[in-house]
């Protein structure tokens, strides 16, 4: 509209310098009217074969790590671009060393933004070190450019719809000593498929019990250690276990969600999942949190493949603090897909009385259950014959050296 205006005054200026032979209105004029089209060929044409492009190294990065991110800019044409803007969406939980982000981690939208110049034909790169500060499913985009002309009659912008993304998986912490017993890894299995052991692999020694057999005695370690110790040895058939990560950490949904809380759950439902894969067991994963831009509840088949940690800690990464179900219709849903006698591992933030109350479904129905407590401190009930293990003596050091999570 402005523009038009000028045009139509310059117009008129003209105009008027030739009726009345003023050389210095028809000059003026004219190069008003000459700047004018300028500007509207330089705003039709300034994006023309301009493409804009990111790069990451990897797909894939854990809490901590730091990948290389680039940013391209090509102008491929004879009209150069006086200035440009350059803003991108950029997620947080993502840093960029060096870079202009702007926003604060309490919103959603935030800015990666580069202002720049470009001579024709021209191409700019520019490089970070990207760090990874948060679990999750990161996109970065779309991108938004602006540009004008050198006299400042008008701007003129594009936008760029493509996304590119990077996958965080959560931390992933030891649980060895502090979950499960040398002896019973999983407790007592019950079930109608026994564990059985292969008499001809020997996987190492232990301190004889009264209910092992005599002939199962390994009299060269009984030597040594100068008491008896009887052999161990290798499982044929693998202990199943499920791993089931409670995304309530309220007792209602109304109250919303504990981000802090819900992390530490992800964290521990992931070092389960590493120390099942260890161990050689077959385990799988459900819950009831959604998962990010999916809408459904997070579920990976049992399995002890050597592809089964990597897509159990993709699931836990595109976990989101969001419940869209009972905990207890998500296990009713997957129970009848399970082995006979798997152990349930149950990771919770919190232990409401609807969850006991499923706690004892489970256990009516023949699967063992251990309840690993993500809470903060000492659970604040019992569960009676439930082993409960509470993992703030895992977590609280590692959140005091993590950056406080937005509610």
């Amino acid at each position: 509209m402005l523009n038009d205006l000028w045009i139509l005054l310059s117009g008129i200026m003209v105009f008027i310098g030739l009726v009345a032979s003023e050389g210095l209105l028809l000059v003026v004029g004219s190069l008003v009217i000459v700047l004018a089209i300028a500007a509207r060929v330089w705003d039709r044409y300034a994006f023309r074969s301009v493409s804009h492009s990111r790069s990451i190294n990897r797909r894939r990065a854990f809490i901590g790590d730091t990948v290389d991110y680039t940013v391209s800019l090509d102008n491929d044409k004879l009209l150069p671009l006086i200035w440009v803007d350059i803003q991108d969406s950029f997620p947080d939980g993502l840093d960029l060393a060096g870079a202009i982000i702007r926003g604060t981690g309490m919103e959603s939208n935030r800015q990666h933004t580069i202002t720049t110049s470009m001579l024709p034909y021209q191409k700019v790169t520019w490089k970070y070190s990207m760090n990874c500060l948060a679990r999750g499913y990161h996109r970065i985009g779309p991108v938004r450019l602006r540009t004008g002309d050198i006299f400042g009659f008008s701007s003129a912008e594009t936008r760029y719809t493509g996304y590119d993304h990077i996958l965080v998986y959560p931390r992933v912490l030891d649980l060895e000593k502090l979950l499960f017993p040398p002896e019973h890894p999983l407790g007592d299995v019950r079930g109608s498929r026994p564990l059985y052991h292969d008499t001809n692999r020997v996987v190492g020694h232990r301190e004889y019990l009264p209910r092992d057999p005599m002939k199962h005695i390994d009299w060269k370690a009984t030597a040594r250690a100068r008491r008896l110790q009887t052999k161990v040895f290798e499982p044929v058939v693998s202990l199943n276990m499920l791993i089931v990560m409670n995304g309530s950490t309220r007792e209602h949904s109304w109250q919303g969600s504990n981000r802090r809380l819900f992390e530490r759950t992800v964290t521990v439902a992931a070092s389960a999942a590493d120390l099942a894969n260890r161990r050689g067991y077959s385990y799988g994963l459900v819950s009831n949190a959604v998962a990010s831009y999916s809408g459904k509840w997070i579920n990976v088949p049992m399995g002890a493949s050597s592809s089964q940690l990597s897509m159990m800690l993709e699931a836990l990464a595109m976990a989101a603090p969001y419940v869209i179900a009972p905990l207890g219709e998500v296990l009713n849903a997957e129970r009848n897909s399970l082995p006979p006698g798997t152990t349930i591992l149950l990771v919770t933030p919190a232990l409401e009385d609807s969850l006991v109350n499923e706690i004892a479904g489970i256990r009516g129905h023949g699967f063992p259950v251990i309840v690993l407590y993500a809470g903060d401190g000492l659970p604040d009930r019992d569960l009676g014959g439930i082993t409960v293990i509470p993992m703030a003596s895992i977590m609280d050091p590692v959140e005091e050296h993590e950056p406080v999570m937005a509610e």
